[in-house]
């Protein structure tokens, strides 16, 4: 057995231990099939808001509405930023809202903005749009896919939250792929319709039928204390706001959005600074899906075993690694590491990031609270393709950049290693 000076001793995989661990990942699995099912298909179904959907359309969007690069990049920074704005205050709904109604509300929704999209006759109805795909996709569906898994469990609150995070690779493998698909066949517009279709005939039955009944988690973690405010029941989000911990956070929760948004953006200038077919690029998603999913797995029985708090300093590490890379590579086999290191911090971002707020705050006002933090993730996404097409087009390489975003990121997790005490390790 080999111990380690911050999470403790490794444990020993005897053939026992593996088939032990086995029976109870399947015992698990079935018990809470229905939640956990319905928390993969709103991650899942937030891929209609997301940038890497999105990004799908830019093109024959731009066309026939004749917009230029920074006019469609303004477009979706807009109404990003007004997305990310309102969830602020639609955020706490999760907390006194019934799941079964909210989560119906939020998909029929996203079916009907889908729609107006594909019906879109003037370029003055884009913001709008947009704010209505990212505030009822990225920013709704994801808020309620982590917020209420999060409060439905609490000793095994890392594995249902990295069962619930597989929608998101989920959905970047196979939702890009049928848009391609059906943009090919049916032209940009009729995609989008056929999006809606997939969210009113297949997501609204299945969240009617998965949300019948809650189920209420253990009063306590096991191994994992609650997080207790100074109001009984845990943190307000005005308690939260004014504690320490919560703003030695933020400044790095905003650092995945802003540079994966970035990557997945400009695809195409990316490919070519560097010399790769646009095709290995696209190519390279499927890895990053991949180890996004066994990054996720992997952390959420981190979180279990260790906490969320132990693993702060060290899960940004991978990102920080990836731009350098990215930076200063050149060969396919770069590219590839790249993407390896990006799927190792987004699996784990995408489990870690509703985890620790329930552990430092607990899950009586997770949802007013997880919201602010949403919120600035998503503004990360926001301004993230906005600063950069603006360097690019300063003349600033994305390289350089690359560099910046790797030093700022190397940076954040010095400050969570050397402020360890303000998050109670």
């Amino acid at each position: 057995m080999v111990a380690s000076p911050v999470f403790g001793p490794a444990p020993e995989l005897s053939p026992d231990v593996v088939s032990k661990t086995l029976r109870a990942a399947r015992a698990f699995l079935t018990e809470n099939a229905r939640w956990l099912a319905a928390g993969f298909l709103l991650a899942f179904g937030s891929s209609f808001g997301q940038t890497f959907f999105i990004a799908i359309f830019a093109e024959p969007i731009r066309t026939d509405f004749s917009l230029s690069y920074g006019e469609w990049g303004a477009i979706y920074m807009v109404g990003t930023l007004a997305s990310a704005a309102l969830l602020v205050w639609a955020g706490p709904l999760v907390d006194s809202v019934s799941p079964r109604w909210l989560t119906l509300a939020a998909t029929l929704s996203l079916a009907g903005v889908c729609v107006l999209t594909a019906l879109a006759w003037s370029v003055w109805m884009l913001p709008l749009l947009v704010f209505g795909l990212r505030f009822f996709g990225q920013g709704v569906m994801s808020h309620l896919s982590q917020t209420l898994t999060a409060k439905r469990f609490a000793a095994t609150r890392g594995r249902a939250l990295a069962t619930a995070s597989l929608g998101y690779p989920a959905g970047e493998a196979l939702i890009p792929l049928t848009a391609v698909a059906a943009i090919a066949a049916l032209g940009w517009r009729p995609a989008w319709l056929l999006a809606a279709a997939m969210l009113f005939f297949a997501f609204t039955p299945a969240f009617w039928v998965l949300l019948r009944r809650e189920r209420t988690p253990p009063t306590a973690m096991q191994g994992v204390s609650e997080g207790v405010g100074p109001t009984s029941g845990g943190w307000t989000r005005r308690e939260a706001l004014r504690s320490r911990a919560f703003w030695v956070l933020a400044p790095g929760f905003v650092a995945p959005s802003y540079i994966l948004t970035i990557v997945f953006f400009f695809p195409a200038h990316i490919a070519a600074s560097k010399g790769w077919p646009l095709a290995d690029w696209a190519a390279s998603y499927a890895i990053y899906a991949v180890v996004s999913v066994l990054a996720g797995l992997a952390t959420g029985w981190a979180i279990d075993r260790f906490s969320a708090r132990a693993l702060v300093p060290v899960y940004q590490l991978p990102l920080a690694l990836g731009v350098l890379t990215l930076s200063t590579g050149e060969s396919t086999e770069a590219m590839m590491s790249a993407m390896v290191l990006f799927g190792i911090s987004a699996g784990a971002t995408a489990t870690l990031h509703t985890a620790i707020w329930a552990e430092l705050f607990g899950n009586r006002h997770l949802g007013a609270i997880k919201s602010v933090a949403h919120a600035i993730m998503v503004l990360g996404s926001a301004v993230g393709p906005g600063v950069a097409g603006a360097l690019l087009d300063l003349g600033v390489p994305f390289a350089d950049q690359c560099l910046a975003m790797a030093t700022y990121v190397a940076l954040v997790s010095a400050l969570w290693a050397t402020r360890r005490r303000d998050l109670k390790f």
